[in-house]
């Protein structure tokens, strides 16, 4: 559960493989954490694979007026290899924010990640310890890389 696609860098953001050098790109949508819950539900998930799978997830994306893009995830430090990025259909960052669990591909790969739309604090957990960060996140360190099983992301 998690997602993302490449291709769109915002102001101020590390530059991403928008010129499809990732043959890899999804697109991922949750929800809010519900009352009650721990961690947003998925709505979707897809990806994409091949020379054209950069344009094919912007594509799939889901329009700004229904979903905000949340968090851009890499398999690689400093931004590399393939891409997912997650929507929220809860609007904007707040306090609250989002919580959600890799799928376990993600969970054995994921080692960089770019926070949007008010996400700024971010605290990732797994089998190997946990971490907050502050802002994009280039190496998330031996401790997490390629072993994260929780993800909260949040205005702060």
């Amino acid at each position: 559960m998690l997602a993302a696609v490449v291709g769109l860098t915002t102001v101020g953001s590390p530059a991403l493989a928008a010129d499809g050098t990732s043959d890899t790109h999804c697109v991922t949508v949750i929800d809010g954490v519900k009352a009650g819950e721990k961690v947003s539900g998925v709505r979707s998930h897809t990806c994409f694979t091949g020379a054209g799978a950069a344009a094919q997830a912007k594509s799939a994306a889901p329009s700004a007026a229904a979903a905000t893009e949340l968090m851009i995830w890499s398999e690689h430090s400093s931004w590399g290899g393939v891409y997912d990025r997650i929507y929220g259909y809860d609007g904007n960052c707040d306090a609250t924010g989002y919580a959600f669990n890799p799928s376990t591909w993600w969970s054995n790969n994921l080692s960089s990640f770019q926070v949007l739309s008010g996400c700024n604090k971010s605290y990732l957990s797994g089998p190997r310890g946990n971490g907050s960060f502050t802002g994009n996140v280039s190496y998330v360190g031996n401790t997490l890389n390629d072993a994260v099983t929780y993800i909260k992301v949040w205005n702060g």
